[in-house]
């Protein structure tokens, strides 16, 4: 028989969901004459093997940063009819549609097909959007991948075949939710009337500029600001030119013409030279637009400038009041946003431009004694750490509470008493990554119990580090109540990979004696991470669960009157708690196969707790997968039968008699589609062949 379907995928080192992606393949595999190439592009010699479960046709691939290269080569290799790909974080719902199209011959009148990709926008499995991917071909010839990234199966020809059924990836789950829109100016018609009534009252003209931008529409307060500012020439109103020229410089921000807008601000500050007070403004505006139109040494030379302009104006600080007009004033300039958002812009360009005099010269300048302020910051620092971390490990080392390379800083006497809890953190956390562990240990203790060490996303942090060093995390646990505990780990969690599991049970079991509520609520957010990033089949898949769900149970049962658990009492528990109680006698009623009692208990579970719908949608599948296998419902003597088919298949091959192997398996694997071996012998026969 010809082979009709090729199925290629690449595995790179993403064990969990490689397993559950070639789970979802077995029905094309038993039901059609469909080989299996997998191309190794990982280093994980486990990845290799449960590879080499499903098919003898493992391609290594060194990696070379081309997709498309990686792709040909299981096109190459290929010998079906029809050519199909996919990724192996994906899994598919169900395969009967394809098995369908190939089955009943209508694969014959197409040369092309689509199929839907479910992207999910987070790891609850609710939210998500729909794609249509072109990820199959009838080969020809002339068929190849194109592009290093983003590859593309070139050629498609109509026509082309849409299927319905889906992959699940969750490879983009966790992305930001879009912004709001701004609410509309109620008194806009009311300025336009006045603006007609009296053209050359400049306030009108500057009120409307505010009411258009906080409506949204900022080319219509840009009109007006321009507007405005022709009549204060014409006037000679040097304080509203001042402030619309201030204005305006934030509307053109708001623009996507970066370029042509950095130009006019500078011509401002050339040709027009407004005062001191406007051209800090202005140098504000211009850094972050520079910042933003990735020009870096712009930023960094007016950030220079900015910084020499207000030492002018702390040297005269009459200047202050003299200059301010409305909202442009001294406290608009040295807001902490204002203020610190362009110091911490122009360390940014300067780490970009591998200039760490000029970095070092901007990081200073933030508020490393003040905690409540500098800890809006370190979300941004965690991101140089990552892009640049040979110049941030630099640069952030001269802060540090020796002070060797900072004197001015060490010789304070407030960074004696109260130094930043942010830069022990990372002093700390570079002597634990450079073998220093008992100091690195000791130090970040220290931090633990640091007065400014209350921020949440400071505790994440420390949490996240201290579960990947190993460190007892009693000391943060004793600062917080049940509920902080509770956010925190949850963020914690979230940002760590799955093959830190272990070690999220290591510590978990640490604070196990001191803290026992932090402890369950520690192996909650455990269990929940093996559950979604983990992709149990179905045993582990079950047993986990369970073991999620009692966790929460014991929880509960800590806090609350064992009366709270009968009856009606029930609903008034926590959600979660709900859930974990609704799902225990789901699984009961799948142990017993009680299915549809089962069901409708897990949809019960899912109202109640929505972002489990992944784990338990999963469960469902995999459920309705086991009730039609026939190997299941078997006795001991058909599964003893079983094992004698496959000692006398490995015979056959042995004996290189493939044909009457073909024809044995023909027979027995329908009986047993979902068992491994019997998939693999089939790829051995498919794999003879070819040879």
């Amino acid at each position: 028989m010809d082979i009709i379907l090729t199925v290629s995928l690449l595995a790179s080192n993403c064990r969990e969901s490689l397993e559950r992606c070639l789970d979802s393949l077995k029905p094309l595999l038993t039901k059609l004459p469909c080989e299996l190439i997998i191309v190794f592009t990982g280093t994980d010699e486990k990845v290799r093997k449960i590879a080499e479960k499903y098919t003898p046709q493992v391609i290594t691939f060194e990696w070379c940063n081309d997709f498309s290269a990686a792709r040909n080569a299981g096109l190459n290799a290929a010998q079906g009819e029809w050519f199909l790909y996919l990724d192996d974080d994906e899994w598919f719902e169900d395969v009967d549609e394809l098995c369908q199209f190939f089955l009943s011959g209508e694969y014959q009148y197409y040369h092309s097909a689509h199929y839907i990709q479910r992207n999910y926008q987070d790891w609850c499995g609710t939210r998500y959007s729909d794609f249509s991917a072109f990820r199959m071909v009838r080969r020809t010839p002339g068929a190849c991948f194109r592009g290093a990234i983003h590859e593309e199966l070139t050629p498609r020809i109509e026509p082309c075949k849409y299927f319905q059924t889906y992959v699940h990836h969750y490879g983009y789950a966790g992305n930001s939710e879009n912004r709001e829109t701004k609410k509309t100016a109620r008194n806009i018609p009311l300025l336009l009337q006045a603006i007609q009534d009296n053209p050359g009252h400049v306030k009108n003209y500057m009120q409307a500029a505010k009411e258009f931008d906080l409506a949204g529409d900022w080319k219509k307060a840009e009109e007006y600001c321009r507007r405005g500012r022709a009549v204060c020439q014409k006037s000679g109103d040097a304080f509203s030119e001042g402030w619309l020229q201030a204005y305006l410089s934030g509307l053109l921000y708001k623009k996507l013409e970066k370029t042509s807008d950095i130009l006019e601000i500078e011509s401002i500050l050339e040709k027009e030279q407004p005062k001191e007070l406007v051209s800090l403004v202005l140098y504000q505006q211009l850094v972050r637009l520079c910042a933003k139109g990735d020009e870096p040494k712009k930023a960094v030379r007016y950030g220079r400038r900015f910084e020499e302009l207000l030492d002018y104006m702390e040297e005269n600080p009459e200047l202050w009041v003299q200059q301010g007009y409305g909202e442009f004033c001294e406290g608009y300039v040295k807001n902490p946003g204002h203020l610190y958002g362009l110091r911490l812009a122009c360390t940014a360009c300067a780490l970009k431009l591998e200039d760490q005099e000029e970095a070092f010269f901007f990081l200073k300048g933030l508020p490393w004694g003040q905690g409540d302020l500098l800890c809006r910051y370190y979300p941004e620092f965690e991101r140089w750490k990552e892009i640049y971390a040979s110049s941030f490990w630099k640069i952030f080392s001269k802060l540090w509470p020796d002070g060797s390379a900072c004197p001015d800083m060490a010789d304070s006497p407030e960074s004696k008493i109260h130094f930043s809890v942010y830069l022990l953190f990372q002093k700390a956390l570079y002597l634990l990554e450079n073998d220093k562990t008992t100091e690195g240990t000791e130090l970040f203790s220290k931090c633990l119990l640091h007065p400014d060490a209350d921020d949440a996303y400071l505790r994440q942090l420390l949490l996240k580090e201290g579960i990947c060093h190993g460190i007892n995390m009693s000391l943060l646990a004793d600062r917080m109540d049940l509920e902080a505990w509770n956010r925190c780990v949850d963020k914690a969690i979230q940002e760590l990979p799955f093959t830190l599991n272990s070690r999220i049970q290591a510590c978990e079991m640490n604070l196990g004696k001191d803290a026992p509520f932090h402890s369950l609520c520690l192996k909650k957010y455990r269990l929940g991470q093996k559950l979604f990033k983990g992709f149990p089949l179905w045993e582990e898949l079950i047993k986990t669960l369970e073991e999620y769900c009692l966790c929460i149970m014991e929880f509960y049962r800590g806090l609350y009157r064992g009366e709270m658990f009968e009856g009606k009492n029930i609903s008034y528990l926590p959600d979660e708690c709900r859930f974990a109680s609704t799902v225990l006698s789901a699984l009961e009623k799948l142990g017993q196969m009680l299915m549809p009692e089962a069901a409708r208990l897990l949809g019960e579970a899912i109202h109640t707790k929505p972002d489990m719908t992944g784990v338990v949608t999963e469960l469902f599948r995999q459920a309705a997968r086991r009730m039609d296998d026939p190997a299941v419902h078997a006795g001991e003597e058909f599964l003893s039968l079983a094992g004698q088919m496959k000692a006398t298949l490995y015979t056959l091959l042995e004996a290189g008699q493939t044909a009457q192997a073909a024809g044995l398996l023909k027979q027995v694997l329908p009986l047993m589609p979902e068992d491994e071996e019997f998939i693999w012998i089939g790829q051995e026969l498919i794999r003879r062949r070819r040879v």
